[in-house]
């Protein structure tokens, strides 16, 4: 999430010190580095200070007029490569579950501004399963009649993986899954997703079946944007999202009690369009406040999505005299996709299962059995009368 507040107090007529940018990968393999990008604009003013927070606890300081200039503050999780950081930018050269966690950038000018401003992003930690996900239960051979029983198991990971079950390369009807305990070690979490049906004549395609069991391992995160309103003045800051944020666009710098609040928020272009949500003071907005618009489409192949928000303004709206709009939107990324299949057929054997067309106890296959072994015995019984 990306929180940008400016607490100091204004210069009048003065170009002060700006919060331009703030990057920090949403999204990171365990033991892969991370950079901390703060990008700021001194303006007239001279900086003072910027400081580094993991959880509202500080991690990094950068003072010009110290020495030695740059400090880090050991806390579990974060490892500083003092010597690739440098001011606002800061090099976290490895990761592991406890790094995850919402990271701050707070930028200090000197007098007679004092501006501060500050930006922060929340990391998230994945942990990828070592193997591939398991198939067991299964049988060395099967017939149209029998019960099938199995059970796909994908290791323990960050987040937990979810399991899918394919027939046919169709996705199986949800009544034939079959929800299973998860498998906990330690903060990580594998999943486990069985399978049941009956084995029918329309289950073989070309007198083969295939099961799929596909294991997709996707991290959800935020990206915000918000506007600080002053009861009874202007609009405090410019709020500012991150490049790949939302947009909010139709609001005024100032509002009165009494007036209507119309904007838009509207998300970045990406592959898969992001869910978008109004809140007011931290508490999301009523659905009877929003309006929702069509899906968003582009000739690239992207999408975007668009989302307004409409209220009238009243004394509640504002606490401690402030008054904060804010739109989120939540990203999903897929960080990993895998699968186990097994064909069983009535001429093949793969993966150690088969399956067999005939119905079981067919009375035709009885007797074309019998028929058969007449005929050997009655040509054995035809050689040994011509030699003897």
């Amino acid at each position: 999430m990306i929180f940008l507040l400016v607490a100091a107090v204004f210069a009048q007529g003065s170009v002060c010190l700006r919060l331009i940018d703030i990057e920090v990968n949403s999204v990171v393999q365990k033991g892969e580095p991370v950079w901390l990008n703060c990008t700021f604009d001194q303006e007239s003013d001279d900086l003072y200070s910027v400081k580094w927070y993991k959880n509202s606890v500080e991690i990094y300081r950068y003072l010009p007029k110290e020495y030695p200039q740059a400090q880090s503050y050991e806390q579990p999780g974060v490892y500083i490569d003092m010597d690739s950081s440098s001011v606002g930018h800061v090099l976290l050269h490895n990761t592991d579950l406890d790094s995850e966690g919402i990271y701050r950038c707070e930028v200090s000018a000197e007098a007679p501004s004092f501006q501060t401003e500050r930006a922060e992003k929340e990391l998230h930690i994945h942990k990828l399963p070592k193997e591939t996900p398991t198939m067991t239960g299964t049988r060395g051979h099967y017939n149209v009649g029998d019960f099938v029983n199995v059970t796909c198991i994908a290791k323990p990971s960050k987040p937990a993986a979810e399991l899918k079950w394919y027939i046919n390369d169709k996705k199986a009807p949800v009544h034939f899954e079959w929800p299973l305990a998860p498998l906990k070690e330690d903060r990580l979490v594998g999943s486990k997703l069985g399978l049941r049906f009956v084995v029918e004549h329309s289950h073989l395609w070309h007198g083969t079946l295939n099961l799929r069991c596909s294991s997709v391992i996707a991290q959800q995160y935020s990206r915000s944007v918000e506007e600080l309103y002053i009861k009874d003045m202007p609009k405090s800051s410019e709020l500012r999202a991150a490049k790949d944020g939302p947009h909010i666009s139709g609001l005024k710098s100032t509002y009165h009690l009494g007036e209507s609040v119309v904007a838009n928020c509207t998300s970045p272009k990406t592959k898969e369009a992001p869910k978008l949500r109004w809140f007011l003071n931290e508490n999301q907005v009523s659905p009877e406040y929003v309006t929702r618009y069509p899906l968003v489409k582009y000739p690239d192949g992207l999408e975007s999505t668009l989302l307004g928000v409409h209220f009238t303004v009243r004394e509640h709206h504002f606490r401690n005299g402030e008054m904060r709009l804010n739109c989120t939107a939540i990203f999903t990324k897929i960080v990993d996709t895998s699968h186990v299949e097994t064909v069983i057929g009535a001429n093949q054997q793969s993966s150690g299962l088969q399956v067999s067309a005939k119905g079981r106890g067919s009375g035709c296959t009885r007797y074309y059995g019998n028929l058969v072994w007449m005929l050997q015995v009655t040509v054995l019984l035809s050689v040994w009368f011509i030699y003897c």
